[in-house]
Parts: structure tokens; C-alpha cells; sequence
């Protein structure tokens, strides 16, 4: 509580503006001084909101931002210029006391507040009129009211979220409010459920949690596509629809990341690094949920044998995976990432084919970088989750190997040699008469694989190659 009592005490206790004031700490970290838990975010409600946040921001030197983190509840965000992760959120109460503003709030385990007037947080004050505080002790995620879901639909969202989180479950009730409200979640802006996915899909062992949200029908309600993809059958190389695949990819990729130290004996740091870096391994969660998106559009039923075909899903299900990162208003940078998961899932695995040219294989490591590390993954996790009669334990078990072969291969060997410097370059072409333009173009990547294959080591060598080439063309 130290750290907490820290913020507190330079944001607030130690201010001249504070003197006095009616203010309350509130919500998750109340819930995590309970449960003795880091508290990442501080939140504070009082009467005034604005005025307080304006004068603390003015005294702090610091940022001001206005947030739309509830539904017609003015938030201020106050950010410490110099280091901007230190933030506090000031938020108008509601209603006209602390037992009004917290009856109002989301979950029970929520609903709790820690008066400061004092200048100190004392956690034996706890305000709780909901019975916040059994329900953290029993585990229970449990709405604060019937109208909860009503007043904020993204709280559905958040339910599933705390209860990954904090590893408690959904009690009965709060789940059929759910059910009944799930059609709501479509009110809430994209940005809003995009924060909130993130959130859940950061979480460890996310599976069950997404299998329950399907149950719900908040998922499908959120991504339609779902809908279809579980009414596609599969041929006799899957067990379940494509829906039910896509869990288990996922399944199987969590699976995959408890066991990295394992798997990975030689280049565990560098995955791991690769993965919680960013948002990749959220991405690569998402991109296991729909990396099928395409098998409906792309089904095709031989009428003599009647095996089930999906030629060309993965390219086509870089176009359907790009209308739900649109939907989402995803980054640029994690829609590209997703996008290309998907398209390239399939492709890994002919690279990986023991007939495929170095050449080859080293033209896709160049063009895709380190995100052949995630797809080499989100296949992986695709092998394993396909189970069907016609698939053998025996092939799985082989391809796993292979992939993670590979993943180290590129991180020991391939990438040490696509990373080194050219040897020629543009220049060294246009002073012995190549003019810029595709020939020249043509040229350096050609003389960039021969660098890459081992063929060609001095910029010598380079120019001679050159010269061979020019001759030829």
C-alpha cells in the first residue's frame, strides 16, 4: 500500500488545493487493498470534480485530459508531465453522497470507497454498502444492480475481464443480466470495447473466459461473424466447426505460452521479448479466434467423395479479418499485424517443408521480419487444435517440433544474415552506369539473396555479380 499511499500523498495530501475537501478513494484500488494487490490506477470521486481537478493541475504542473471512461460522468485525468504512466482520474460523484455514488457503480467488488479528508488513507474506513467486501472474499463477481447492464453496456465486457483478472467467478444472476442485455453492447463506441478487449485478452488463460462470453451471446453479438463460422462443418482432419476450432487454436496457443522455457531452450528470452512487446501476443489471441474468418466463403463439397475443401481462406481471410480490425478501429500498426497472421498461417507451413529452397525461406524471413516468429506460433496453435480422425497425434507432435526448429533457426542463424549490411547499394551501381529504375532494382535484390545464400562476401564479388547480371539482361 505503500506505493498507493506515495501518489496519494504527492497528488493530493501535500497540495494546497486539498485542503478540506470532501474526497474519496474509490473502485479497483480499494478492491486491491483488500486483496493486497499492486493498485495500478487511482480513482478519486467528489463533489466539484472539475473545479478540484483544474486547481490540482495547476499547482501540479500537470495535464488535464477530459475522459469518456462512463457515460455521461465527467472524468478528469490528471497526468504528471514528466513521467506520464503516474495518472489520477477525478471523477464527479453521483448523487448526493458516497452511499448514492457507489450503489451506482458496476460490480459489488467495485463498491467501495476510502474517505481522505483526513489526508491519509486509512483502509480500516472502508466504505461498503453493497457487500463489496463478502463478495472479494467469496470470489464473486456480482452486479450492483438489475440496471447495471442498462446504465453501461460495456460493463458486460468488464465482467468478463475482472473475472479473467482476478481469476473469480460470475455468480448466476449477473450472468442471466448478461444474456438478456446482450444486444446493448452494440451502443458502446469502438474505442471503448477495444480497451476492454485488450484488457481481457492480456490476461492469462483467457479461453474459458471467452467461452463463456460466447455463451452469453455477447461475443457473437460483438463479432457476427461467429455465428457462421458455427454453422460451417469442417472435413474429417477437425473434430469440431470452425468456431469451435478457433477456441481451441486459442486454447492451444495460451497453452503454448506456459511453456515457453520448455519449448524454447535456446531462444526463450527472444521469444518472450517478442510476444510482451507491444500488443503482440493480444494480437496473435485475436488472430487465433478468426484466423478461419474465410472457411465459410471459401467452402467447397467434392460431389463424388464429398471431402470439404477451403482453398484460399487465408488470403481471402486477410480481406474479412480487415472488416472486424475496421469494426474494432484498431492501430494501423496491430491491424497490419493481424492481417498478416492471418494471411500467411497457412504459407508457414510450406515454408517449413523440408523440400523448400533456402532461398525461399529467406526471401519470406526478409520480407515478414520477426513476424514469422507469430505466425510460426498461431500454426502451431492450429495443428494442435486440429483433431480430427484423419489427424495424427503423431503429425501434431512433429510439426510442433519442426515449427520450433525453425523459430530458433531464425533467431541463431537465418536473422544474424539477413540483418547484415549490404554489400553494394544504389550508388555503387549508378558509378558504373546502371541507371535507377526496376532493372536496378532487380539487380541489388538479387545480389542481396546470393549475400544472403553464402554465394558472394565482399562488395567485390558484388560488383562482379553485377556485371554478370548486367551482361545477361
Amino acid at each position: 500500500m505503500n506505493s498507493l499511499e506515495n501518489r496519494l500523498s504527492e497528488w493530493i495530501f501535500e497540495t494546497d488545493v486539498f485542503k478540506n475537501k470532501l474526497v474519496y478513494l474509490v473502485g479497483g484500488s480499494v478492491r486491491d487493498i483488500i486483496l493486497k494487490r499492486k493498485a495500478q490506477d487511482i480513482d478519486l470521486v467528489c463533489p466539484n470534480a472539475r473545479q478540484l481537478a483544474y486547481a490540482l493541475s495547476k499547482e501540479k504542473h500537470a495535464v488535464c485530459v477530459v475522459m469518456d471512461k462512463k457515460p455521461d460522468v465527467p472524468c478528469f485525468r490528471l497526468i504528471n508531465r514528466k513521467s506520464p504512466e503516474n495518472y489520477i482520474d477525478i471523477t464527479e460523484i453521483r448523487g448526493n453522497s458516497i452511499a448514492s455514488d457507489l450503489q451506482q457503480r458496476d460490480f459489488t467488488i467495485n463498491a467501495l470507497a476510502i474517505p481522505l479528508t483526513s489526508g491519509k488513507l486509512d483502509a480500516s474506513q472502508i466504505i461498503d454498502v453493497v457487500s463489496g467486501q463478502a463478495d472479494i472474499s467469496r470470489k464473486t463477481i456480482r452486479m450492483v444492480s438489475d440496471e447495471s447492464f442498462i446504465d453501461d453496456p460495456l460493463r458486460m465486457l468488464r465482467a468478463f475481464r475482472f473475472s479473467a483478472q482476478l481469476n473469480f467467478e460470475i455468480e448466476p444472476n449477473t450472468i442471466n443480466h448478461i444474456q438478456k442485455n446482450a444486444e446493448r453492447i452494440k451502443s458502446v463506441s469502438a474505442e471503448r470495447i477495444l480497451f476492454e478487449l485488450k484488457l481481457l485478452l492480456e490476461q492469462a488463460n483467457i479461453y474459458p473466459f471467452i467461452e463463456q462470453m460466447d455463451q452469453t451471446g455477447v461475443l457473437s453479438t460483438l463479432f457476427p461473424e461467429i455465428k457462421t463460422l458455427k454453422s460451417c462443418r469442417q472435413n474429417d482432419y477437425h473434430h469440431t466447426h470452425v468456431w469451435g476450432h478457433s477456441l481451441e487454436t486459442l486454447k492451444s496457443f495460451e497453452q503454448i505460452l506456459t511453456q515457453l522455457d520448455n519449448l524454447f531452450s535456446a531462444t526463450d528470452d527472444q521469444v518472450h521479448r517478442y510476444l510482451y512487446q507491444n500488443d503482440n501476443v493480444t494480437m496473435i489471441k485475436l488472430a487465433c479466434l478468426f484466423h478461419d474468418v474465410a472457411k465459410p466463403l471459401s467452402l467447397k463439397q467434392d460431389p463424388e467423395t464429398h471431402h470439404i475443401s477451403f482453398y484460399g481462406h487465408d488470403k481471402l481471410g486477410k480481406t474479412e479479418i480487415e472488416k472486424i480490425c475496421d469494426r474494432l478501429r484498431l492501430s494501423k500498426k496491430n491491424a497490419a499485424f493481424v492481417c498478416t497472421l492471418v494471411e500467411e498461417h497457412l504459407h508457414i507451413r510450406d515454408l517449413l517443408h523440408p523440400n523448400t529452397r533456402q532461398k525461399t525461406l529467406l526471401k519470406s524471413c526478409r520480407k515478414l521480419g520477426e513476424t514469422i516468429v507469430g505466425i510460426t506460433l498461431l500454426s502451431i496453435a492450429d495443428k494442435l487444435a486440429t483433431r480430427g480422425f484423419r489427424s495424427q497425434e503423431s503429425d501434431r507432435i512433429a510439426y510442433q517440433e519442426k515449427a520450433i526448429q525453425f523459430i530458433e533457426s531464425y533467431y541463431n542463424d537465418i536473422l544474424p544474415v539477413i540483418c547484415t549490411k549490404n554489400l553494394i547499394t544504389g550508388k555503387h551501381l549508378i558509378e558504373i552506369g546502371i541507371e535507377p529504375g526496376p532493372m536496378m532494382g532487380k539487380i541489388l535484390r538479387m545480389v542481396r539473396l546470393a549475400q544472403d545464400e553464402g554465394k558472394i562476401s565482399t562488395p567485390e564479388q558484388a560488383l562482379e555479380l553485377v556485371k554478370e547480371l548486367k551482361n545477361k539482361s
